[in-house]
């Protein structure tokens, strides 16, 4: 049966909120901080999840690359040779080669512009692709169409001549927009150092840039230009076989036929991509980091705190023991307490995370409604799992502790 609380003794809040500003204070900024790193940390995660899903205009999912390949000029073998050493691997599918190849080191880069805008040039990433390039990347074409055969000149390593007689060429659709606008690029010139006047026959979504292609972005053009020397090619062959079986059959064969010829061990086009992914990534994980170790040390902080207070009240919890409350109610109102602390802090946090990490955060979007849902209950759920170490040891006070002291406080 439960007593009737004597009048005059108050239930009134009795936790650090009316006692202790500045130490309450103290966490609820760390509570906000904590919500606002929880934000940071999702768009993180979310921004490299989004990287990894995002298409990049080729399949890369059974592709391998010849990064390249050391030998002396007068024992170059040759693209021609190489290809077709390639092309009767088991398991290859089809082959092919380039000046440069999405995500690896080596890049080429040059100026492009429109005689319309002479003085606006544009820092593009270029490919030499023969017949099978496009194939064995499986790039497509969003408008217009590819190379026709007698559009494909070659390339002998003079780069004064490596537009010679060219005359077609593809654009990124990124690098269309930023010259043409909207206006149909199909059949438009375009101008290229070191001088040569082109013509626009198709136009594919995208081409992931080389690593080393550090300001090129999307913008990226192809030329049909076969490569004729193997030590200036990458070597790209799509694969229907364990990776790392063709991979060894690649070398074994191509150092089998060229004893003299120094090969790199082929990659994974997959793994490629996700090595370019470090930027991303690296954020993602420091985030993450910074993210846990400042909610382990919030709670931490409630807990110690929370556990000192009950101590140093204890007479005040078993005066209110002997007035009537149970401990049941005790630990109930302080776990309610709690609650409201973390509540408060939360909006501060979300409100912080959602104007002030995108002016602070560079490239930091704002949250979307579910990252703000989803930190909000984080932060109520993890402040009431710290609760429960003092609400634990406030029911456990009994109520024979009542004495005349003065220091009892009501």
């Amino acid at each position: 049966r439960r007593r009737a609380r004597p009048h005059g003794v108050s239930m009134s809040s009795f936790l650090l909120l009316g006692r202790h500003h500045a130490g309450i204070g103290w966490i609820a900024l760390q509570l906000a901080i904590g919500v606002m790193l929880c934000l940071q940390a999702w768009q993180a995660i979310t921004a490299l999840r989004m990287a990894r899903a995002a298409p990049n205009g080729i399949d890369d999912a059974s592709l391998l690359l010849v990064p390249w390949m050391q030998m002396a000029p007068a024992s170059d073998p040759g693209v021609p040779d190489v290809l077709g050493r390639l092309r009767n691997v088991p398991g290859v599918l089809s082959a092919t080669a380039a000046n440069q190849a999405p995500y690896d080191a080596t890049a080429w880069s040059v100026q492009v512009w429109t005689a319309t805008h002479p003085a606006t040039k544009h820092v593009v990433s270029v490919f030499l692709g023969d017949e099978d390039f496009a194939s064995t990347l499986g790039m497509a074409t969003s408008a217009g169409r590819h190379f026709m055969t007698h559009e494909f000149r070659d390339y002998r390593g003079d780069q004064t001549e490596l537009q010679a007689g060219t005359q077609s060429v593809l654009v990124s659709s990124a690098l269309a927009s930023r010259l043409y606008g909207r206006s149909d690029p199909l059949g438009l010139p375009l101008l290229m150092a070191p001088g040569a006047r082109l013509r626009v026959v198709g136009v594919f979504e995208r081409l992931p840039p080389p690593a080393g292609a550090r300001d090129t972005g999307d913008l990226a053009v192809v030329l049909p230009v076969r490569m004729s020397r193997a030590a200036d090619a990458r070597f790209i062959v799509r694969h229907a076989a364990d990776p790392e079986i063709v991979a060894t059959r690649i070398r074994a064969a191509l150092s089998t036929a060229h004893p003299s010829v120094v090969v790199a061990h082929p990659v994974d086009m997959a793994a490629l991509r996700e090595a370019s992914l470090h930027a991303p990534r690296s954020r993602a994980w420091w985030w993450s980091g910074a993210c846990i170790a400042w909610w382990l040390s919030t709670l931490g902080l409630l807990m110690l705190g929370g556990q000192r207070w009950v101590q140093e009240h204890a007479r005040e919890f078993s005066l209110r023991r002997a007035a009537g409350a149970t401990g049941r109610q005790l630990a109930r109102r302080l776990r309610l307490e709690y609650l409201g602390l973390a509540c408060a802090a939360a909006s501060v946090g979300l409100a912080g995370g959602q104007w002030l990490l995108p002016h602070l955060v560079r490239g930091s979007a704002p949250p979307s409604h579910g990252a703000l849902v989803a930190a909000a209950a984080w932060a109520m759920l993890a402040v009431q799992l710290a609760a429960a170490w003092p609400a634990h040891l406030a029911r456990r006070i009994p109520p024979h502790l009542v004495s005349r002291s003065p220091s009892v406080r009501l």
